[in-house]
């Protein structure tokens, strides 16, 4: 595993010292007016958030971003020039309400839009998969980015194209579309961020990187200020990959980014999570998954990572009607006060030969260390240095020098300062 964006062979205040904001990459045609979109420290951004019910069900817990369900394009324009925005509407001024960032995400062509309406798209004749005609796709971006300038934080120009469900046409042809699009936004909302069409880790019949790469290779890097994907913990008709598979995905993306000189470009995770509820079914390793699949994005140096789903009964599901939030829940509000103020020291990894796996936050002058055990119970080193720890779950504990056994779930330590 190659360490991102930090070295990990520093001691901790040394990196720390020696970072700083990631440049953006000099892309031509970006406008000078996008903020930074890679942060070495936490934002609450970075905490993304999936909901299928804003009014009904707004998540309880602390997050920074959204994305909104049931805007599609087919749903919003389902006829030619005919626009329905209620929906929409009503997503903007919620996020607005709660002061949380809206990040709009482009699917679905309509039929009467479509160059092969007749298509079958995931065993539906929806259209959904076929590309548009170019002027109806130009029409649309018009209409909506004028509606909701200044108010729709970032345009995603397409939902897991990797994925026949959604696009059946080529990168190649994905590429035109986002360079229709791109100078489309920027020209009515300078400051809206495009991330790129989000390639799913579960995505068939091609994987996310290559795909990825079919898409720079087209020239797609040219037309988005952030890279999106989708992870996932594996196909959901079997049980779920450990969370550390993240690290695999988010390593072959820098493989392909540094490919093609694109290694400072921020990635977002735009959604993601165990998938399906059978897939990982025990409720106390549901809720130890979702810390880690947050720690190692966060020190891995992705942007912003989308939860799915806070209310959704089968997918990821953090709340249900009638007992509120599940452990999980609970976990993603307790990783976001770990990792609020923080800045990631060095990337999770696993630590020598052992089970263990740590990850690497300092809050100022403090240094923290998450670990957790891919295999049964192991012994956190050095608790000389450990001033107290926290388990997920779990309230904090002073340290008094003896051994602590860190299991599946994540132990948050802090440490004694270095002198």
């Amino acid at each position: 595993m190659r360490f991102i964006f930090f070295c990990a062979l520093l001691p901790i205040s040394v990196a720390i010292q020696a970072s700083g904001p990631g440049p953006q990459t000099p892309v031509a045609d970006r406008s000078a007016g996008i903020p930074a979109l890679r942060p070495v420290r936490f934002t609450p951004e970075f905490m993304g958030m999936h909901t299928l019910s804003p009014g009904r069900h707004w998540p309880a817990v602390q997050f920074g971003s959204m994305r909104p369900a049931g805007v599609s394009w087919i749903a919003l324009e389902p006829a030619k020039g005919q626009y329905d925005w209620e929906s929409l509407d009503f997503w903007v001024k919620q996020a607005q309400e709660k002061n949380v960032q809206l990040d709009y995400l482009f699917l679905n062509t309509p039929r009467w839009a479509s160059t092969r309406p007749d298509e079958p798209c995931n065993g539906k004749r929806t259209g959904c998969a076929a590309p548009p005609n170019p002027a109806d796709w130009e029409d649309f971006v018009r209409a909506l980015v004028t509606r909701y300038k200044g108010r729709i934080a970032s345009y995603e120009l397409w939902n897991e194209p990797n994925a026949t469900a959604y696009w059946s046409g080529t990168a190649q042809q994905m590429t035109v579309l986002a360079a229709r699009a791109y100078p489309i936004i920027k020209s009515i909302d300078p400051n809206a961020i495009v991330v790129s069409p989000s390639a799913s880790s579960t995505g068939w019949p091609t994987p996310h990187d290559v795909w990825l790469d079919q898409y720079l290779s087209a020239g797609g890097g040219k037309y988005a200020d952030a890279i999106a994907w989708h992870g996932y913990a594996g196909r959901n008709d079997r049980p779920a990959l450990p969370a550390e598979d993240l690290a695999r995905q988010i390593e072959a993306l820098h493989v392909v980014l540094d490919r093609h000189h694109l290694g400072q470009m921020p990635i977002w995770d735009t959604e993601g999570g165990w998938g399906r509820n059978e897939q990982l079914p025990d409720a106390n390793d549901q809720a130890a998954f979702l810390v880690k699949w947050y720690l190692i994005q966060f020190t891995s140096g992705i942007a912003r990572a989308y939860w799915y789903q806070w209310d959704n009964p089968e997918w990821g599901t953090l709340w249900r009607e009638g007992s509120g939030p599940t452990p999980a829940g609970a976990a993603f509000q307790q990783v976001s006060a770990w990792l609020s103020g923080t800045t990631a020291a060095a990337p999770c990894h696993p630590l020598g030969p052992s089970t263990l796996w740590v990850c690497d936050l300092q809050k100022g002058n403090t240094l923290y260390r998450a670990a957790w055990s891919t295999g049964g119970q192991a012994a956190f080193p050095d608790m000389a240095k450990v001033v107290s720890y926290t388990v997920v779950g779990g309230t904090q504990q002073t340290a008094n020098g003896q051994p602590v056994m860190v299991g599946s779930k994540p132990v948050l330590f802090e440490l004694k300062a270095a002198h």
